[in-house]
């Protein structure tokens, strides 16, 4: 930042300080838009400080800070509101909501500095505390509460919480809290690796999509056990991608979820999971095609974004269908299997198909070709289908009708049910390719004392 104001700027040119009645004092930022980086507002009135660097968790006034301040009390919400808004600059938003409510809000409006008043008095409301820190690293917690017992402050601070203050509090105190908050995170919180997304589609009915979409998830889980994998299954009318690798009895669905999608967070996703493996789950498809016309393409966004946020790889498995909903899927992965089998019927619809995609703007780098029940002298080759889809097959998943006919008559993947078989082996293969670091481990967590003991 310069270290004095242009002589080419007159104070009258300058604009009003929020924090004050006056002109700003401030020099302009480098920026090609010349915002105005205010000290007044960061805690910075002193104008012999204008050579100070300003803090990396400090933001200009063009881009505050967000704050979200929860309470189940709107009397004691709109008091933490208006205190705030008289000493800082910072982007509120005040939502009266309980423990069980807090982990959505935070997730759906993913703020900078969460404020809790009120809401954790309990030991039995701590665990939603603690997942919602852990789920959310990049977020500092500064709780309010009224008794302030060692044991307590203690407990706190296992968890994760940023800063506890004692209630009554004045909105001087809580701003500086705020603001050592957030500098605190920024310094100790890596930032958060989201999941990968895959989405994989077949080009006609009975490709075998679901079967690898179903198989390939049970591969990578079991092949990295800290590696947290789930299956969603698009196939909005008739989908049972359940079926294939569990017995289970789904409690909810991505219908039922979609009424709901305002209190859609981790916690209920993982609710709502068919469990396979305990570190993969699978999300029904809708039950009856009257739920199916409630999805929407904005439930879809809103259920990636909080199954990404928990899980190392997201697995879609979108039906060959061109419509909103599929599209904004397809927009979320980061690669998309096409699965085809050497037939021509298959091989006309794959070009099709990627007709589509490409006019959806999705590259040859996002695109993958899987072929299904491949058969090494094949009548038509391989060579055949790549010269006339124009792009490279990535791989070639082997025919084994037996297993695969009792792995889906069991609902048994067929990695456990036949480890050395072909398809299996493939499976396995491909798992290697998508293993993840682990998001978990990235975002645990170090509490107070690893801080200390870090410096």
């Amino acid at each position: 930042m310069p270290a004095a104001p242009s002589p080419s700027i007159s104070a009258s040119s300058r604009p009003t300080c929020p924090g004050t009645p006056l002109p700003c004092r401030c020099p302009p930022s480098p920026c090609p838009q010349k915002r105005w980086a205010c000290f007044e507002t960061a805690g910075h009135a002193d104008q012999s400080r204008d050579n100070t660097p300003q803090n990396k968790y400090l933001r200009n006034p063009i881009q505050p800070m967000k704050v979200v301040l929860i309470s189940p009390d709107q009397t004691e919400l709109g008091q933490l509101n208006a205190q705030l808004a008289a000493v800082g600059n910072f982007d509120l938003l005040p939502l009266q909501g309980t423990d069980l409510e807090v982990g959505g809000l935070v997730e759906r409006h993913q703020p900078d500095v969460l404020v809790v008043d009120g809401v954790y008095q309990e030991n039995s409301a701590f665990e939603q505390l603690e997942k919602t820190i852990v789920a959310n690293p990049g977020i500092a917690v500064v709780l309010l509460a009224k008794t302030l017992t060692p044991e307590f402050l203690l407990q706190m601070m296992r968890m994760g919480v940023t800063e506890v203050l004692p209630q009554p509090v004045t909105g001087h105190v809580l701003k500086e809290s705020i603001e050592r908050a957030r500098q605190r995170v920024a310094v100790k919180k890596p930032s958060r690796r989201q999941g990968k997304i895959l989405a994989m589609v077949g080009c006609k009915g009975g490709s075998g999509v679901t079967f690898l979409a179903a198989n390939l998830g049970y591969a990578v889980a079991s092949a990295n056990p800290n590696q947290r994998v789930i299956l969603i299954d698009l196939n909005l009318q008739g989908g049972d991608a359940e079926l294939f690798v569990s017995d289970g009895r789904a409690a909810n669905n991505v219908a039922s979820i979609a009424t709901e999608i305002n209190r859609l967070d981790s916690t209920l996703l993982e609710s709502s999971l068919v469990r396979v493996l305990p570190n993969y789950g699978v999300l029904a498809a809708a039950q009856d095609t009257h739920e199916a016309f409630a999805v929407k393409p904005e439930h879809i966004s809103q259920l990636i974004d909080v199954a990404v946020k928990s899980h190392d790889l997201v697995i879609l498995d979108v039906p060959r269908s061109v419509d909103p909903v599929s599209v904004k899927a397809l927009d979320r992965a980061n690669e998309i299997y096409v699965v085809l089998q050497m037939t021509l019927p298959f091989i006309r619809d794959a070009k099709k198909l990627l007709g589509d995609f490409r006019a959806l703007g999705y590259g040859p780098s996002k695109v993958r070709l899987i072929i299904n029940r491949y058969e090494k002298e094949p009548e038509i080759t391989l060579r055949d289908v790549q010269q006339t889809l124009g792009m490279p097959v990535y791989r070639t998943v082997p025919n084994s009708y037996r297993n695969v006919a009792t792995s889906v008559n069991q609902g048994i993947p067929i990695a456990r049910l036949a480890p050395r078989d072909p398809v299996t082996k493939t499976l396995m293969e491909m798992a290697g390719e998508l293993k993840q670091p682990s998001a978990k481990a990235a975002a645990e967590p170090k509490g107070w004392l690893s801080a200390l003991k870090g410096r």
